[in-house]
């Protein structure tokens, strides 16, 4: 069974439907509003709680066999803000077909240490843990230029050999900054697997497509959900006067 996936949590993004929908795949949600209004064809699911918005989003992200159902044979994972615009049976038939693990190419660099860099320039996420991060791979040995993917978009098979890449993961997402970009290529190399790279720009292509995130919210994809942030954020108003 195909599972396609997304975690929306604190308002980030405006769930919405895919382009195109599959009567034998499951499209589960994972989320932290309680009054997130129904988008079809999504089942919603808790998002767990792990502490900060950005650790406990990537939950999902990084370890779909272990919160997806039992039955989840491949999954496709994409961001919020992305939705589906291809079957998920063809996304499967195009990009796994001799791979297990497919994702695009990071839009700008192909190294992690030079992704640090910027990161710590741009005061993106906590620089002692960048910094701590990036030291540690290299005392490892871990060469530079060895690829950087954008990860708002997976697509995997549930093998054995990709639950453990997935784990590895995740250990090194929890024990490092909160960007998962640094972390992945580490755990992929360590298990030498080997991956799709897909060609193209993550923002562009045949298979996803782009929305701002809901804080642009004068964007025009957004405009039409002014009325419905304002009932949720009003019940959510209440619900805090009334249960504290």
């Amino acid at each position: 069974l195909i599972y396609v996936y997304t975690s929306v949590s604190d308002g980030f993004d405006n769930l919405r439907a895919p382009l195109v929908t599959s009567p034998t795949a499951r499209y589960i949600c994972f989320t932290n509003i309680p009054n997130l209004p129904r988008v079809e064809p999504w089942e919603y699911r808790p998002l767990p709680d792990w502490g900060n918005h950005s650790r406990s989003n990537r939950l999902p992200k990084i370890l779909p066999h272990l919160l997806l159902p039992a039955d989840a044979e491949c999954s496709i994972y994409h961001d919020g803000n992305f939705g589906l615009s291809r079957l998920p049976e063809e996304i499967i038939e195009s990009l796994l077909r001799e791979h297990d693990w497919a994702a695009f190419r990071h839009p700008c660099r192909t190294c992690i240490y030079e992704e640090a860099e910027v990161l710590l320039r741009e005061h993106i996420g906590t620089g002692e843990l960048i910094s701590a991060q990036v030291e540690r791979y290299r005392a490892e040995s871990y060469p530079a230029y060895a690829g950087l993917w954008a990860n708002g978009f997976l697509v995997r098979r549930h093998t054995d050999a990709v639950k453990a890449v997935c784990e590895d993961w995740w250990r090194e997402f929890a024990g490092g900054c909160e960007r998962d970009q640094i972390s992945f290529p580490v755990a992929r190399h360590r298990a030498g697997m080997q991956m799709n790279t897909i060609g193209g720009v993550i923002y562009s292509n045949p298979f996803i497509n782009f929305w701002w995130h809901a804080a642009w919210k004068d964007q025009a994809s957004n405009q039409p959900y002014k009325p419905m942030r304002r009932e949720m954020n009003a019940t959510i108003s209440k619900l805090n006067e009334l249960a504290g």
